[in-house]
Order: structure tokens, then C-alpha cells, then sequence
């Protein structure tokens, strides 16, 4: 059984960015209850989860149907105060303009080759 799982988001699901991604969810629950050390990694068009004050509103034929706030900010906040790493790759951050400041806090930078090294620190990793 793994101890350390690697969880990399590497598209938003559909291609863009969704407000209610499943996997991010199952991540968070995965961290919040598990005695498995999970952490993450964003990368490729990923990135954009971890850029805070976005506004996510999901609306069908006008109706406002988002009962409760559940933006990727408080997503990986909640990740982060339940002990997950989060890491953003840097080279994917600069190919959409997204500078540090930008992050949710506690979202660590890092480049391409470090996220390499990630792969081999952990036991296991999914990929979405």
C-alpha cells in the first residue's frame, strides 16, 4: 500500500476551468481522511486552480444554482490546512500569467525539473 500519493492535475476537466471539478473534490476528501500523505501538483492549464479570488458562479437558463461556496481557492485551501503539499509549476504559471502573487497561500512554486524530483518522492500518483 502507498504511504505518499502524488495527485497531478494537469487539465481542468472539459478542458477549462470548472468551478465543480470532481477530481479536486475526491482529492480534498482523500486528504481530509486518510492516513495516506497526499499532496498535489499543478501543472499545464492546471495552474489556474490555484489562483485566489476567482469567481465561480454556475448558472443554468440564468438561474444561480451554486448553493454553497466551493471555489478551487476554498478547495485547496481546505487541502492545505489538512496537510497537503500543493505545488504550482512555475513555467506553466508564466506561459498564462500567473505570478506568485496570484496563489492561494501556501501554494509552493516550483519549476519543471523539481516536479521530476516530486514524481520519485512519493510511492505512488494519479494524473487528471
Amino acid at each position: 500500500m502507498a504511504n505518499k500519493v502524488l495527485v497531478v492535475f494537469e487539465k481542468p476537466i472539459y478542458l477549462s476551468f470548472e468551478p465543480v471539478d470532481p477530481h479536486v473534490f475526491a482529492t480534498a476528501l482523500g486528504v481530509s481522511d486518510t492516513p495516506v500523505e497526499v499532496n498535489v501538483l499543478l501543472r499545464d492549464s492546471a495552474v489556474t486552480y490555484g489562483v485566489k479570488n476567482q469567481q465561480v458562479n454556475v448558472k443554468i437558463a440564468g438561474q444561480d444554482i451554486m448553493l454553497h461556496e466551493t471555489s478551487p481557492e476554498k478547495v485547496m485551501t481546505f487541502m492545505i490546512e489538512h496537510g497537503a503539499k500543493i505545488r504550482a509549476v512555475s513555467e506553466d504559471m508564466k506561459m498564462r500569467g500567473i505570478n506568485k502573487e496570484d496563489l492561494v497561500q501556501g501554494i509552493e512554486v516550483i519549476s519543471e525539473d523539481d516536479s521530476v524530483r516530486l514524481l520519485e518522492e512519493h510511492d505512488s500518483f494519479m494524473v487528471w
